[in-house]
């Protein structure tokens, strides 16, 4: 029997409700709308006229490989604690694609490679906006040079956009924690929210942003090892970036560890509209060009995060069903680049900035 259904697990939140009603314009009846909790999986469905199928599915428990027959692909719109389910889909030569942010499952998941190739399927991670389009743009500068010396990747995002859940707690979680970044044959440890660099958008100015652990830079990295690379990340409303990193600097951050505080911040983070839906990337870098020093940078702005994330995801998916990719596990730019959203996005075009004579 030909596999044809497309699963989303996570499909009637935030960011997977947009994935499916973008997937049922092209392909209706073949999407399943999979969570634990079957009422708001059936409730999606019924909003969707029916197009969709609602499916109960806890990935904490062990999954029955009959709830997945007749899938093609699932799509994981949720955090896991382990690569048990993905595992399970690869071995039944099932595409997987994830939109996890976490650099160290995104590593458990790399480690299934093997698996992959062995069943002839393909796992497509980092896939949404960071990472994801952030890897895509940053890739696409990096290739303007001969040799690449420094990359910034700034991510601001709108206090005023409709954040999910998880994604507010896992900003929440990183203010508390460090990570390592590798450079050279070297690693050098960063606290998030720690380092600021003011970065101009246009059309909104200058904003204050922090490094932060953000999974690109570590897989750009395997990419361009002799190049630094920084992710940094701050909001459109000033005075927040400044709270923040005063709550980091006074360690009061330490607090968010209380579980029932962090729900309570991230239930009023939702609340509040204090700030606009805007959601912008901003790449810079420096390297030769041309046997010349010169500086190269890339703007993408738009509004609602979890909405262009959806569209990256429905993108990558139609590309899988389609037509046939090498099999293993890859980060979105191991398989696709920036002209790939041409459909989705308006591609921004590189501004070479200025050119520095060596002599």
């Amino acid at each position: 029997m030909l596999k044809e259904n497309i699963l989303i697990v996570g499909g009637y939140g935030e960011v997977g409700g947009k994935i499916a009603k973008l997937l049922l314009r092209k392909y209706p009846n073949r999407v399943w709308i999979a969570g634990r909790n079957i009422e708001k999986a059936k409730q999606f469905c019924a909003q969707q006229n029916n197009l969709a199928t609602p499916i109960q599915l806890d990935i904490t428990n062990t999954i029955n490989g009959q709830q997945l027959a007749n899938v093609a692909l699932v799509i994981m719109c949720l955090e896991q604690e382990n690569t048990q389910f993905a595992e399970l889909c690869l071995e039944k030569g099932i595409q997987y694609i994830d939109i996890s942010a976490s650099y160290s499952f995104l590593q458990k998941l790399e480690l299934l490679h093997p698996i992959a190739v062995k069943h002839n399927t393909t796992a497509i991670l980092s896939v949404g906006l960071a990472p994801g389009l952030t890897n895509l743009m940053a890739m696409h500068v990096a290739q303007q040079f001969s040799s690449l010396e420094e990359l910034h990747i700034s991510i601001l995002l709108g206090a005023g956009d409709s954040h999910g859940t998880a994604a507010i707690h896992w900003i929440l979680n990183q203010l508390n924690n460090s990570y390592t970044i590798a450079y050279q044959n070297d690693t050098q440890e960063v606290t998030n929210f720690t380092n600021k660099r003011v970065v101009n958008f246009a059309s909104i100015g200058n904003r204050s942003l922090y490094q932060f652990n953000f999974s690109d830079q570590h897989t750009l990295s395997k990419h361009l090892p002799t190049s630094t690379i920084a992710t940094r990340m701050g909001f459109d409303v000033e005075w927040l970036n400044l709270l923040v990193f005063f709550l980091q600097k006074s360690r009061l951050s330490i607090f968010l560890k209380w579980k029932w505080l962090k729900n309570i911040v991230a239930s009023l983070i939702q609340k509040m509209k204090i700030g606009s839906p805007i959601c912008a990337i901003k790449i810079e870098a420096t390297g030769i060009k041309q046997h010349e020093k010169a500086a190269a940078s890339l703007t993408f702005a738009e509004n609602d995060e979890s909405f262009i994330t959806a569209k990256i995801a429905a993108t990558a998916a139609q590309k899988l069903l389609e037509k046939e990719h090498s099999s293993g596990t890859f980060h979105i730019e191991e398989l696709f680049t920036l002209e790939a959203l041409k459909e989705q996005f308006d591609i921004p075009t590189v501004q070479i900035e200025q050119y520095i004579n060596n002599s």
